[in-house]
């Protein structure tokens, strides 16, 4: 969630409305999910702008959020009324995909006048955990204030902050009382579900080392308080230390339906007056079913890659949200729960929760949307929908939003190719280590269920399902790498801080070992000869004999634009950006007559058109060739020059540097030593070679300028591998086994 500055101020001044002498009284509780309504003791500094919660399920302990601290100085401050003990707190540092060890400083400090400040706890670098865990911190007993710091931000990494706890004082004469349910400790005013059970245990006990805990009674209030009883006799006498279990009856009269009651439990625990359990329960198989649907559906927001709804409840537990490119038919059944990212008879599950405002991402641009809401009460398998009428809206999704972004510029103007770069080149760069982070968390993840979320590889359609938060994983087989749709290696200009490096209309999430490795820096064109394929994205050789690489046909029209954009943003005296390459070393070319007819045959989708609007939203630039395909039959590519009247497009497919497909021998084969490989047919001339593994994983390259080479094979993996050979006009595949 992003705070606008108007926002930020109200979250300010709230802040120092609380600062005025608000405290909290323990045991103090907050969960961190809006900054703007901090409970009673609790204050953020969090300055006027930027993002101020995170989302993601792997650094937020209570949904839907926790607090984003990314700026040295900023804190959370607690204030309190009576004497503590500990303090408990989620926290977890974030930085750049990939990211394994946080880098920093933070601090948990103490007060006792909120104005002297006493560190308890550091964590520094390594010690504060990559990944959601409890952590603490022993505040003493004078202390009134604590104050969980960034102390000294290291660039790239932040942290989230979550379930924030300052427990009372332990020890003493004072009874203490500690409520459980099913083993899991409460907390004042927390909710139970027990089912449909006829009853149910509280496990009370007392935390104190000295005093007696005296429970005098229980209290009940709520709609349905009556049908909530105990048989327990009272006082009943918890020694220090010392536990005891609580029997609730549940009226077995009712027969169907919701019950819902709170639970108080007096004590001589003067910090909890009374001890509050709220309680759902069931009779029957289902829970009540609500009277009414959701209405009043409407957008909140409505951009080309993401969509915000609202919508007015009822008194409803809970709310599905179903979405669709095609009217829903779809009906919830009783008893199932559903999950975001699931699919219900076609139809998308977006939210199944309580009433909020529904974020729909992953969606195309362009594009006609159905929405249906159902109301449901319960949980688990007693959940009970309203099916006899339901929330509706349809929607489209805006296309692409140029705007006065090209002014007067059109495909006539004889100076387009010059005019072109002045406009798009000046943008914002993202940074190559921020491009998990930018586009997979933001933009290609999307939900499926059990917490976990997917994304395709671009080239080959590849799901890739893996658990929050996304980071470049290289110990995983199927990782997915950030792929230069435009190889590094023909770039004219090709430090990796360049912005050309790291441009995100270039780069594209790529299934590392069987699509990046693969397509290396082979040319793209359709295949007549297929040598390895893997879902979509194909290996082998074009019509004149090169190895080349075809992606699936989702991604051709993109890729081709792609390759015009860096071309055209890019290319400069001294540092060329051609197709051809200019920096060709491979013995074979990209086609540009290829990509142009790409371009045409696959123009923009929906998909495409919400990635590039999203892009342009962040780089501030946008791909002339997304907004105006045709342009591209206005240049001519291998020399970033005009072409009067359009005609650059449809030429025959060149091969400039056709090679001869040779034989080849390796021996001995298979082998657990050292392999030699025969490069006679060569003719003495370099060649470049390449080794990967049965997943295409590059294991071996280099090069020989003699008519041989040994390969030492020895400690690799027992398998199959393919040996690529390049000279200067001839090229050679063959397989060989490692024993």
């Amino acid at each position: 969630m992003k705070l606008n500055k108007i926002y930020s101020f109200a979250l300010a001044l709230v802040a120092g409305i609380n600062m005025l002498g608000a405290q909290a009284t323990l045991p103090a509780f907050w969960n961190c999910n809006d900054p703007a309504a901090a409970p009673s003791g609790f204050t953020l500094n969090q300055g006027t702008s930027g993002t101020f919660v995170y989302t993601s399920a792997s650094l937020v302990k209570s949904t839907p959020a926790a607090i984003r601290l990314d700026v040295t100085g900023e804190w959370i401050k607690i204030n309190w009324t009576g004497t503590a003990d500990t303090l408990w707190f989620y926290g977890s540092g974030t930085g750049a995909s990939g990211v394994t060890a946080w880098k920093g400083t933070f601090d948990v400090e103490a007060s006792a006048d909120g104005s002297t400040w006493t560190s308890v706890k550091k964590f520094v670098d390594t010690d504060m955990p990559m990944g959601t865990k409890q952590l603490f911190a022993q505040v003493g007993s004078t202390a009134r204030f604590a104050r969980l710091i960034f102390t000294s931000k290291t660039s790239g990494y932040n942290l989230a902050i979550d379930d924030i706890e300052v427990r009372p004082g332990k020890g003493g004469a004072k009874p203490e009382i500690k409520v459980e349910y099913a083993g899991k400790t409460l907390l004042s005013g927390n909710e139970i579900k027990v089912g449909n059970a006829n009853a149910f245990d509280l496990t009370i006990k007392n935390n104190s080392t000295l005093g007696d805990l005296n429970v005098t009674g229980i209290q009940k209030s709520g709609t349905n308080a009556g049908d909530f009883s105990t048989t327990a006799s009272f006082p009943i006498t918890v020694k220090a230390g010392e536990s005891t279990t609580l029997s609730i009856d549940v009226n077995q009269a009712v027969t169907s339906g919701s019950l819902k009651a709170t639970v108080g439990i007096l004590s001589n625990d003067s910090l909890q007056l009374p001890f509050n359990v709220n309680v759902f329960a069931v009779r029957g198989s289902l829970a009540s079913e609500p009277t009414a649907a959701p209405s009043n559906l409407n957008l909140v927001s409505n951009l080309a890659w993401k969509s915000v709804l609202g919508m007015t409840g009822t008194d409803a537990d809970g709310y599905l949200v179903l979405l669709s490119t095609s009217p829903i038919t779809a009906t919830p059944v009783d008893g199932v729960g559903y999950q975001r990212g699931e699919y219900l008879n076609g139809a998308r599950v977006m939210h199944a929760g309580a009433l909020a405002n529904v974020t729909f991402d992953n969606i195309w641009g362009a594009t006609k949307y159905y929405v249906k809401a159902f109301a449901y009460n319960g949980y688990d398998g007693y959940v009970n929908y309203f099916t006899s009428a339901y929330g509706s809206l349809e929607y489209t999704t805006p296309g692409l939003q140029a705007g006065s972004y090209y002014g007067s510029l059109t495909e006539t103007d004889t100076l387009l190719v010059s005019k072109l770069r002045g406009l798009v080149r000046p943008h914002f760069q993202v940074y190559y280590s921020n491009f998990g982070a930018t586009m997979a968390s933001n933009f290609d993840a999307r939900d499926t269920t059990d917490g976990k979320k997917v994304i395709n590889c671009f080239y080959t359609g590849y799901p890739y399902v893996y658990t929050p938060p996304f980071f470049f994983d290289v110990n995983d087989p199927n990782y997915l790498s950030r792929e230069h749709s435009y190889p590094y290696s023909w770039m004219g200009e090709a430090s990796q801080d360049s912005a050309n490096y790291s441009d995100l209309f270039l780069l594209y999430l790529v299934h590392q070992n069987k699509g990046n490795a693969v397509r290396s820096n082979y040319p793209m064109n359709n295949l007549k000869t297929v040598t390895m394929n893997f879902y979509g994205g194909k290996f082998g050789t074009d019509s004149a004999g090169g190895f080349a690489y075809e992606p699936r046909d989702f991604a051709k029209g993109a890729l081709s634009r792609s390759n015009f954009y860096i071309c055209a943003t890019y290319n400069r005296a001294g540092a060329p950006f051609t197709i051809p390459t200019a920096n060709d070393f491979l013995g074979m070319v990209q086609d540009q007559n290829v990509l142009k007819r790409w371009n045409k045959q696959f123009p923009p989708n929906g998909w495409e058109i919400a990635r590039h609007e999203y892009v342009a939203s962040v780089q501030k630039n946008r791909n002339p060739f997304v907004d105006f395909p045709d342009w591209a039959c206005y240049i001519d590519f291998s020399k970033m020059s005009y072409v009067k009247g359009g005609t650059a497009c449809g030429g025959p497919t060149i091969n400039s540097k056709p090679l001869t497909v040779v034989s080849t021998r390796v021996y001995p084969n298979p082998s657990s030593d050292v392999m030699h490989i025969d490069l006679s047919a060569f003719n003495g001339n370099d060649v470049k070679v390449t080794v990967v593994d049965f997943f295409e994983r590059t294991v071996f390259e280099g090069k020989s300028n003699g008519n041989g080479m040994d390969l030492n094979v020895k400690g690799w993996s027992a398998g199959q591998y393919l040996i690529l050979l390049h000279g200067a006009t001839q090229q050679a595949v063959t397989t060989v086994m490692v024993n």
